[in-house]
């Protein structure tokens, strides 16, 4: 069905995940022509821009014609790693390291359920630990702990929570506990079970791993997924920028993922 937007957006995210991005972007914007109010369709074309070339400026103009305080997160896909906690207009503030606007941001959007709240209560504390507002991050979390406990008692293999949960006892500083959740959720949506949701919670799992004291797992962990089709999650140019690996960013070993290989296409 040519009127069908759900087709290029679906056309768009494999491209992504080859890190083809000149093949994924007109995929994204056939669908947007088709239904301008697409929201994957616009995160897709936002992470294709942002994890092909690392232009934050381009990025931004993905989400044109959406309006202030509509939820741009990616609601298709287990949210394994930060990026996909938070909204993606919060996430680009972030990026910038523009952390007043992120908060900003963040004071806007509007939850119309308990889950939606407990959802911006998790993106506060990973925004504040983003930051680098470790108070304020140790505080947000301490109001969030017993909700996302709760929600994980309710819903065990709620991957979303799992990594919600997991940033939360970043900030509360139990960082062992913060390693063995994201373990669990890495476990739970393997790269070898989903091939397209899978390379999110190795992300995340690296992401953890980066600010809890195992930088080498870490790195490991993201070499493996610049070798596999894992552009909407890994790319060089995303590694460059975002400030989630900044605790890393300055070991030889992290630099060295920057001035390396990445896959391109399927695998041989």
């Amino acid at each position: 069905d040519p009127r069908d937007a759900e087709i290029p957006t679906n056309i768009g995210g494999t491209y992504l995940a080859l890190r083809l991005w000149k093949d994924a972007e007109p995929a994204e914007l056939r669908a947007l022509a088709i239904d301008p109010q697409k929201t994957l369709a616009a995160i897709l074309l936002l992470t294709t821009r942002l994890n092909g070339t690392g232009n934050i400026d381009s990025a931004w103009r993905a989400l044109n014609g959406f309006p202030q305080g509509i939820t741009l997160i990616d609601s298709v896909v287990e949210r394994g790693d930060v990026a996909h906690i938070i909204n993606a207009r919060v996430y680009l503030d972030v990026m910038e390291r523009r952390f007043a606007d992120a908060f900003q941001a963040l004071e806007k959007e509007v939850a119309d359920s308990d889950r939606g709240r407990l959802q911006q209560l998790a993106e506060l504390v990973a925004v504040r630990l983003l930051a680098g507002q470790t108070e304020a991050a140790k505080s947000a979390g301490e109001e969030a702990l017993p909700l996302l406990e709760a929600r994980l008692r309710e819903r065990p293999d709620d991957i979303s929570a799992m990594t919600e949960l997991s940033w939360v006892y970043l900030a509360l500083g139990r960082n062992t506990d913060a390693l063995r959740l994201s373990r669990q959720a890495a476990d739970t949506l393997s790269i070898e079970k989903d091939a397209l949701t899978g390379p999110s919670s190795q992300n995340g799992l690296a992401q953890i791993e980066a600010r809890a004291g195992a930088p080498e797992e870490a790195i490991k962990r993201l070499r493996r997924l610049l070798s596999i089709p894992a552009g909407q999650v890994a790319s060089i140019a995303r590694l460059k920028i975002d400030p989630v690996w900044d605790p890393i960013r300055n070991r030889p070993d992290f630099q060295q993922l920057l001035s390396g290989p990445e896959q391109i296409g399927p695998n041989k």
